[in-house]
């Protein structure tokens, strides 16, 4: 009897040890992730960006969510930000259409003040049954541009060193 006793001690006291050496926690465990753990950059600030943004805007969702990604982009220092609207949600910029879209253009303006500058896709412009004429200036000392069209545009910053940003939003809101 003193003989088991002691093998069920010795064995409780080995599986102690062996419990004691494995984690507590499976997130705390490399084996489970495949490269390791990420390598924290989250509070790297990039500087004197140069980005072009070219915003699809077949929603007012789709400007919004732009809006989001260009005030994000903006806030690096030295940063030039231009942003190209087109698409069907381009008439939200229209003079006609400030108060059903008060708050978005506001926060666009905003951005406009701070140097962002934002240019409306001249194909969009004229497909939404617009004249350049029609359109916000957003800003005095940053006025909005319609341009000849976003494509061309967008090369022609290309080559002055832009880089090209596609901000993603999701699927159609629902209705």
């Amino acid at each position: 009897m003193k003989k088991i006793s002691s093998v069920i001690m010795l064995l409780s006291l080995v599986s102690t040890l062996l419990l004691a050496q494995t984690p507590a926690l499976a997130g705390d465990d490399d084996s489970f992730a495949p490269g390791g753990t990420a390598i924290d950059h989250s509070t790297e600030q990039f500087h004197d960006l140069k980005v072009v943004m070219d915003l699809k805007a077949h929603y007012a969702s789709d400007v919004s969510f732009g809006l989001m990604v260009a005030k994000r982009v903006a806030a690096y220092p030295g940063t030039k930000l231009i942003v190209i609207v087109e698409g069907p949600k381009v008439a939200m910029f229209a003079k006609k259409n400030y108060l059903d879209y008060q708050g978005d253009v506001d926060e666009w303006a905003d951005l406009a003040n701070k140097g962002v500058q934002v240019e409306f896709c001249g194909n969009s412009v004229h497909g939404a049954g617009l004249k350049p004429q029609d359109m916000d200036g957003l800003s005095k000392s940053t006025p909005a541009v319609v341009n000849p069209g976003a494509y061309p545009t967008i090369a022609h910053y290309e080559q002055m060193g832009y880089a090209l940003a596609l901000p993603s939003p999701q699927d159609k809101p629902a209705q």
